[in-house]
């Protein structure tokens, strides 16, 4: 589906049959729509800064679900062409799939002859006479090219015609069952990274922009993906093997399962807002960093909301948008381990601790503020020669116990021991070079204590050796 612009000839002798269809697009009333109008959606109605827009993204929305459109925007899509008609010029995104079965061609209810004949002629180009068909059929289910021209998207879309051919013409070909996990979009824009030692080599990224998961192997190149999610940030895996995706488009926790992309489950709506980062502790309790809602909502093993950790604000135990959670393990000796939870406050230029039940335990601030050294006791850090933190995005720790922090401005991962706060050191700098970091998203600690960056400038990830 392709959006078409009204002719104008048709608006001049029809006036009045368009007046009360009138076209909103034009936002701030300047006359034209352009991206001002664009900084308004994303702004006022998505409530999210218009950089991060996946912009083709909510066009298909829009068109495939009118009523996702008139949720976001408050009003009929028909009212807004023009808008979506800049959008598709301005960001190339071209047709709309509608998705589905196409197979019924001629919308008459049944697959037969006269949908292989128009299929023949709109997609083949040839007269369906001439075609062999079980040739066709093989190559379509082998995945190769027929007559010069791939033919994936054939077997996606075109499932009932496929069988049809196989009966009519006694090919005797299976058709495949279908690859939830198949590879088929680059990845533009890495976010958020987790991986399941126990369970596999392989490690997961989360691309708002693509709006997939992406599966990467042990090489770290990319071999699989989850599609169809709406601006996924957060991820995490669980013991049993669920894959669990916080997607901010739809404001959940969507669960996958981590060898079928089978959809298992969906939790958190009414709940969580946004969902920044998703972390498993071993209790199988999940910890959603809501950044919005300034929390960390904490779910039970059965997706059962328990607990928030944090409220708004600027005081002791409030978080000002938080960003990240970890579950921190330290040994108690005789007492046994002793777990916490390290939020990353980026709105206040701190990390936060809280115990499992909510109540906060202590912070330190790296706000560039007078202290001595970096400690839990003086709740302050100064770093001798490194700069103050200036936008907290990720935390996570070694099987030292040290905790690793990303600052996205500065470009550089910090490291401090996770008992006692004290600082040991820094890696990275701002670039794009091998060994800097733009605006890095995201860090994992490897089970061999490599640090696998999120550089922050498209797919690019850089891994830094144990310090």
């Amino acid at each position: 589906m392709r959006c078409r612009w009204i002719p104008l000839l048709l608006m001049a002798w029809a006036p009045f049959a368009f007046a009360a269809n009138i076209d909103k697009s034009d936002l701030n009333g300047d006359g034209s729509v352009d991206d001002q109008d664009l900084d308004i959606v994303a702004t006022v109605y998505l409530e999210e800064d218009p950089s991060t827009v996946d912009w083709c993204n909510f066009r298909e929305s829009s068109i495939l679900n009118p009523k996702y459109f008139r949720r976001v925007m408050q009003d009929s899509i028909k009212h807004y062409q023009a808008l979506l008609d800049y959008i598709n010029v301005a960001y190339g995104c071209d047709a709309v799939d509608p998705g589905g079965d196409l197979s019924d061609l001629n919308e008459d209810g049944v697959v037969d002859l006269d949908d292989l004949a128009l299929f023949s002629t709109n997609y083949l180009q040839k007269n369906w006479e001439t075609v062999d068909w079980c040739v066709f059929h093989g190559a379509v289910l082998a995945g190769a090219d027929y007559d010069g021209k791939p033919t994936s998207y054939y077997l996606t879309n075109f499932v009932e015609l496929l069988e049809f051919i196989n009966l009519q013409f006694n090919c005797g070909g299976v058709p495949p069952q279908p690859d939830n996990l198949a590879l088929e979009n680059t990845p533009r824009f890495l976010g958020r990274i987790t991986n399941a030692p126990l369970l596999s080599a392989d490690s997961y990224i989360t691309d708002a922009l693509t709006g997939s998961l992406f599966i990467y192997d042990e090489f770290l190149v990319p071999k699989g993906e989850i599609k169809g999610l709406n601006r996924p940030l957060g991820v995490a895996v669980d013991a049993q093997g669920r894959i669990l995706i916080g997607n901010n488009g739809r404001a959940n926790v969507e669960v996958f399962d981590l060898a079928t992309g089978d959809l298992l489950a969906v939790f958190g709506q009414g709940i969580v807002t946004t969902p920044n980062a998703i972390t498993v502790d071993d209790f199988g309790y999940i910890y959603v960093t809501d950044s919005r809602s300034n929390t960390v909502k904490v779910f039970d093993p059965a997706y059962n909301h328990v607990r928030t950790i944090g409220r708004p604000g600027e005081g002791e135990a409030d978080l000002m948008f938080p960003i990240d959670t970890e579950v921190v393990v330290s040994s108690g000796g005789g007492t046994g381990s002793v777990y916490e939870v390290f939020v990353a406050d980026q709105g206040n230029d701190r990390i936060q601790v809280f115990d499992l039940e909510g109540n906060w335990q202590r912070s330190i601030t790296f706000a560039g503020t007078d202290g001595v050294g970096c400690n839990w006791f003086t709740g302050v850090c100064d770093i001798p020669g490194a700069p103050p933190f200036y936008h907290l995005t990720a935390i996570d720790t070694d099987s030292l116990g040290q905790l690793y922090v990303v600052d996205s401005f500065s470009g550089v991962v910090f490291i401090f021991d996770a008992a006692d706060g004290s600082y040991k050191g820094l890696y990275g700098e701002y670039g794009t070079a091998p060994g800097q970091l733009r605006v890095p998203t995201d860090v994992l600690i490897s089970p061999t204590d490599m640090a696998i960056v999120l550089a922050g400038d498209g797919d690019r990830i850089e891994i830094f050796t144990p310090q």
